[in-house]
């Protein structure tokens, strides 16, 4: 046996080498780099530029670079609450669009005498956090309008400021930045059913509307060039900038670049509305959230659930992400969500309804992509299921790092099939080792299975002239559980 040697045998001087090699010292599975990246404005008073990545991990440091009351730092807090230990969350503040318009709505308080009749309290639910004011029997709609105002404003955290109104008894509430998102703000008079108004009072309080002029995502597109998320939170679901985006989330899946990550995001709206807006999307990389009804912003919500699928997908990437509580999330009420029929019409439709408890909190129930259609058109799920393409991605990236760190500077032999041992050498023989080495290996996590048809069906060719080794297999993914089918055929009386 031959042993390729250390020290050139030209050097004659008596000496000791002794090579410490670390291409071996981790067997078994290694843990891919996975990190969460929220996109989302920040205030005037957020010290981090736009168009930045910036790793945040402590709500100090996500105070200080984003402002209180901002997207950003909820969707910050969101996540935070949703991610295990480990996985980094960064962020990238995006710049408003040019001349954006604010979301607004005009609260009027009516009473149907002049002061109250009896005293109470006065509550109000924004985007699901609760203020309220207490009245007594002296107070006038104005004098409510007034101190809504004051609770409102004392409450930084609020993602609206609060205003008088052109009458005494109104209050604009306007979002804190301008655009469409501020739109999706709920602000409601009660959510729970003890919640109950003075008698005689009412707070008529319209949809939050007029938000307009989208931010452009190119900049953050080029903020990511040399960097890779693998969970990427955006709360912009235009056209224009959803396709900017899934053209470069496309790019990166591929085999020229292999930065490989998804999107989530969040539509609130009926069934017509979110099926509608699914119809115009395609893109096996986007998954989004359905929500109906909710009290809950939808960047926050796309904000826990994207910290809730990475931090599954860190422990076992095909493991079904069904059942996971979103921590933080304020669903709508029982009666208010949606039936069977439509979370199903939802998850053909390419969108992925929450599981909601009685209690209105909120888990993820199966998460599917955006894609549904080949390119041809035909009805097509094999993209469909993002613990597919979690796991394929995670299998790649196993792949590829197991021959950049073992096996980089070796010889390539076309005819050689035993070459002398101790020579670094890649041959056939030893390229379908190490191929049927990581499939078991992926196997014994339950990340794959059937070796005999992985075996039969790998294909390993070496391309002597070009110096390229080639290889083509078909991994077994292991699937997901979510339907059980029993048949009990019951027999009564004696057998």
């Amino acid at each position: 046996m031959a042993i390729q040697d250390l020290l050139s045998l030209n050097f004659l001087v008596p000496f000791v080498a002794n090579k410490l090699d670390f291409k071996r010292a981790i067997r078994g599975l290694r843990g891919m780099p996975r990190r969460l990246l929220l996109v989302g404005h920040k205030l005037a008073a957020g010290s981090v530029p736009v168009n930045t990545v910036v790793t945040v991990s402590t709500e100090t440091d996500a105070i200080d670079r984003f402002g209180e009351g901002s997207m950003l730092l909820a969707m910050w807090r969101a996540a935070k609450a949703n991610a295990d230990l480990g996985l980094p969350i960064d962020c990238i503040a995006i710049a408003q669009g040019v001349t954006p318009i604010s979301a607004s709505t005009t609260i009027v308080v009516e009473n149907v005498g002049a002061t109250l009749a009896m005293p109470g309290e006065v509550m109000l639910y924004i985007h699901g956090k609760r203020l309220s004011v207490g009245a007594t029997t002296s107070d006038t709609e104005a004098t409510i309008a007034t101190k809504l105002i004051a609770v409102i404003n004392a409450q930084p955290s609020l993602q609206v400021t609060a205003a008088a109104g052109a009458e005494t008894n109104e209050v604009v509430l306007t979002a804190k930045w301008g655009g469409p998102t501020g739109n999706s703000i709920d602000v409601r008079s009660a959510f729970y059913d003890d919640d109950r108004l003075p008698n005689g009072l009412s707070l008529t309080i319209p949809p939050m509307a007029l938000g307009a002029v989208n931010p452009d995502v190119s900049p953050v597109i080029a903020a990511m060039s040399s960097y890779r998320p693998t969970e990427i939170v955006c709360p912009f679901t235009d056209s224009t900038n959803l396709n900017l985006l899934e053209t470069e989330l496309a790019a990166r899946w591929e085999a020229n670049n292999m930065r490989d990550g998804m999107i989530v995001n969040c539509i609130r709206g009926t069934e017509s509305d979110i099926t509608t807006f699914l119809g115009g999307r395609n893109s096996p990389h986007v998954h989004t959230i359905a929500v109906t009804k909710d009290v809950t912003n939808p960047w926050e919500t796309a904000a826990m659930a994207g910290a809730a699928i990475e931090s599954q997908a860190v422990k076992d990437p095909a493991v079904p992400q069904t059942g996971i509580p979103l921590l933080g999330y304020i669903g709508p009420k029982q009666a208010s969500h949606w039936t069977i029929d439509q979370m199903n019409n939802l998850l053909q439709a390419g969108g992925s309804p929450l599981e909601i408890g009685q209690d209105s909190t909120g888990n993820l129930l199966r998460m599917v992509t955006n894609y549904t259609l080949s390119s041809a058109g035909a009805p097509d799920r094999s993209m469909a299921e993002v613990c597919w393409l979690k796991t394929a991605s995670y299998k790649r990236w196993f792949n590829v790092t197991e021959f950049q760190t073992k096996y980089r500077g070796y010889k390539l032999a076309q005819y050689i099939t035993d070459p002398i041992p101790g020579q670094k050498i890649m041959t056939v023989p030893l390229a379908e080792e190490i191929m049927l080495g990581i499939y078991k290996t992926f196997m014994d996590a339950g990340l794959c299975q059937n070796m005999p048809y992985y075996q039969d069906t790998l294909t390993v060719e070496i391309d002597g002239a070009n110096q390229k080794l080639k290889i083509i297999d078909q991994p077994v993914l292991v699937v997901q559980h979510y339907q059980t089918e029993i048949t009990s055929e019951v027999v009564g009386g004696t057998v």
